[in-house]
């Protein structure tokens, strides 16, 4: 397996760590093998840690190559304010991760056809944007690839951070920093980052698990965009569990920090994530 750190557009904020298997499965014989690229959720201030390569791991088990995108956040890791992290500077960084990887396709055994894209929390929000704004000319036009270079085949959402046009004047200041520049967005402003504004019926199908009581993220607006979905008729396979915290990541004992992280019914997750990822991948 190679393992590298891959700056982006030389910004010493923004890293793609790549988690790449070992094309050869047997005495010569090669093989292509589908990708992910992993946003972790921070609120757009940090990215998760035990979003990143402890999901990777699980989907390299399975023959995925694992891609972790530690975006622009506002807090840099050594805890200083980064005032170049403002949106959309996250999604143009994963616009190029997605060109290096399919201008490294060869060299890496990478299945073109198959890259999906994992957010958690606000990584769910940064993946979204991709997936209904991937042939805008203002970001593609920076690339100079056909509009349809960037739109993945799927893509994953852990209690994603999808509506930016509900009241932001009680969350953290810095959380508008980071999303708008400013400590208090108009509502104009707010609707111009609210994914559900930008559902399309040509967008990527959807994967999207939730928790009814998380806090932070709610999953009545996971909800209204799965509405939206259906409105579009875009396809999607939806999971609502029962009961556990925001930020649960795998919800496994590997990467659980403390009793609370540990949730049996809501790691269910990454196996029936894995199903809907190799019936997508059979799909032209």
């Amino acid at each position: 397996m190679k393992v590298e750190r891959i700056r982006l557009f030389d910004n010493p904020n923004a890293n793609l760590y790549s988690y790449i298997l070992d094309p050869k499965i047997s005495t010569g014989v090669y093989k292509k093998r589908p990708a992910v690229i992993i946003c972790p959720g921070g609120a757009y201030l940090k990215t998760a840690t035990k979003e990143g390569e402890a999901v990777a791991t699980h989907f390299l088990a399975h023959g995925y190559h694992s891609f972790v995108l530690r975006y622009s956040t506002y807090f840099t890791e050594d805890g200083k304010k980064n005032e170049a992290s403002v949106f959309p500077i996250q999604l143009l960084e994963l616009m190029e991760s997605i060109r290096i990887i399919k201008e490294n396709a060869d060299a890496w055994s990478i299945d073109v056809d198959n890259i999906f894209l994992v957010g958690f929390s606000a990584g769910g929000h940064l993946v979204t944007n991709l997936a209904t704004r991937w042939d805008e000319e203002n970001f593609t036009d920076r690339f100079g690839q056909s509009k349809s270079f960037f739109k993945p085949k799927g893509i994953i959402l852990g209690y994603p951070f999808l509506n930016t046009e509900a009241d932001m004047d009680h969350v953290d200041v810095n959380v508008n920093q980071a999303l708008f520049g400013k400590d208090r967005p108009s509502l104009r402003e707010r609707q111009a980052l609210n994914v559900i504004n930008y559902v399309r019926k040509d967008m990527p199908p959807v994967f999207l698990w939730h928790t009814y009581d998380d806090e932070i993220t709610k999953a009545k607006d996971s909800i209204t965009f799965v509405s939206k979905l259906y409105e579009y008729n875009v396809e999607n396979e939806v999971h609502i569990f029962s009961s556990g915290k925001h930020g649960l990541g795998m919800a496994d004992k590997v990467s659980a920090k403390m009793a609370s992280d540990i949730n049996d019914e809501v790691a269910m997750w990454f196996p029936l994530a894995l199903n809907w990822l190799n019936a997508q991948r059979n799909k032209i």
